[in-house]
């Protein structure tokens, strides 16, 4: 591929990777309006946002990935991003939250090929010390996502109706499917000098076992999951956060959770892929070390924010906070990849983001919102799943809309704890990575 071939196919990529993630961030930014309209509660929302996806997402990556090591990424991530965009259209027609909960299920079968499919053509794109970076340039479709969703979203689902944001979506969507069908190159295979068995095209359990044979692999894997627990049962009640604490409408609550989320996604994605780089030239250690750093820092300045009743002092506080947050995914991958072959690279992706995803989206969202109804509940004193469910919990001044906004604050900032441990995992992952080289 020639360079102005790789340009092009890595900001398809990152096209692809964020329509395959905006989902998320619009689930995210009109949850209040689903609550109000079917009646459910923050466990349900959490199980709309986070564990339904994720399941399903999970258990049909691996598949995807295996067609992936045999045919056309290209063509396979543009395919099921088509179908994730048509169920995300399909949101718009629902009258119950059955119905909303079922095409949730398929638009999470859509982004199963937008990360692990991606991931290895990148790496057959680049060089070993180049992977870091370019990865991270193609997770910048992540916080594009999150400021595209939120800005755009959150002004859709205000002037018009939650309905209307997924369907601009959906149809967004299926757009930059066919500009990839159109214009994404296939970048030739070629075989890294690590392998994970010895042959050419090792099955998905070879795969697994070998990375699991890895002491730095698997510290990679706990790290990156519980900064994906934090991050995913966090982002999930954020824009709810601003809306309960602060009294901001779907618009502005959607403005300050972009700002927050996309701004520091954006800076910190691109910091852990080319600091990291730099700094490892001179110590292969701070690949990892650097978002270590990074993630044991950023967890109490988010808390702070969070807790400090002050929108002017939290949205500043929590976004220095949050750039850490995004900074090893890029430095995470580019570790894995490096133990991976050519043949084997979309699998090794898929088994990663499977348990990274199937915990962090999976079990995130659901747990925060457990503990927000449960601390609600007794802050409130009374019958809160009853007496507040639906509009009745989101009165201003209410006795309802106080517990509610007490109850998801301790929630949030329980799980923040979570980025301070994924960051001492990685710690530990970048230590057994050096003591393997020196041993070698």
């Amino acid at each position: 591929m020639t360079q102005r071939d790789r340009a092009v196919a890595l900001l398809l990529l990152a096209s692809l990777n964020a329509f395959g993630f905006i989902d998320r961030v619009v689930v995210a930014l009109v949850a209040e309006k689903i609550k109000a309209e079917f009646l459910v509660s923050d466990f349900q929302i959490g199980l709309l946002g986070g564990t339904a996806f994720a399941v399903v997402n999970a258990l049909a990556s691996v598949p995807v990935a295996r067609m992936a090591e045999n045919y056309r990424r290209s063509t396979i991530s543009a395919a099921f991003l088509l179908i994730g965009s048509a169920f995300t259209a399909f949101m718009a027609l629902t009258v119950n939250f059955t119905q909303l909960l079922a095409a949730r299920l398929g638009m999470a079968v859509g982004s199963a090929a937008t990360e692990a499919p991606p991931h290895s053509m990148i790496s057959d794109m680049y060089p070993p010390e180049k992977r870091a970076s370019a990865i991270s340039i193609f997770m910048l479709g992540v916080p594009v996502a999150s400021l595209l969703g939120s800005f755009l979203g959150g002004a859709i689902a205000e002037n018009y109706d939650w309905r209307s944001t997924f369907l601009f979506f959906g149809v967004a969507g299926g757009m930059i499917s066919l500009l990839c069908f159109l214009f994404l190159k296939e970048p030739q295979r070629a075989t890294a000098t690590i392998e994970v068995s010895s042959g050419a095209k090792p099955s998905a359990w070879q795969v697994f076992t070998g990375m699991m044979g890895s002491s730095t692999i698997r510290f990679l894997l706990v790290g990156v999951t519980c900064i994906s627990l934090g991050s995913f049962g966090v982002n999930t009640f954020l824009p709810a956060f601003f809306s309960r604490s602060y009294g901001l409408d779907a618009g502005q609550a959607g403005l300050v959770f972009g700002t927050i989320s996309g701004i520091a996604s954006l800076v910190g994605t691109l910091l852990g892929g080319f600091a990291s780089e730099h700094f490892a030239r001179r110590d292969q250690r701070w690949l990892l070390g650097f978002p270590a750093l990074g993630s044991v820092i950023g967890a109490p300045l988010f808390v702070i924010g969070l807790m400090s009743g002050n929108l002017a002092i939290a949205i500043p506080v929590m976004l220095v906070g949050s750039f850490f947050f995004y900074t090893a995914m890029g430095p995470a991958i580019a570790t894995l990849h490096g133990n991976l072959n050519s043949w084997s690279r979309a699998t090794g992706s898929a088994i990663f983001l499977l348990i990274v995803h199937l915990v962090g989206q999976g079990v995130g969202p659901p747990l925060v919102g457990t503990v927000s109804d449960t601390a609600s509940s007794m802050i409130y004193g009374g019958n809160f799943a009853t007496q507040c469910a639906g509009a009745a919990g989101q009165v201003p001044g209410s006795a309802c809309a106080a517990a509610s906004a007490g109850g998801l604050q301790m929630a949030i900032a329980t799980f923040a704890g979570f980025f301070a441990f994924g960051g001492l995992a990685l710690y530990l992952a970048a230590r057994a990575r050096h003591r393997a080289e020196t041993a070698a």
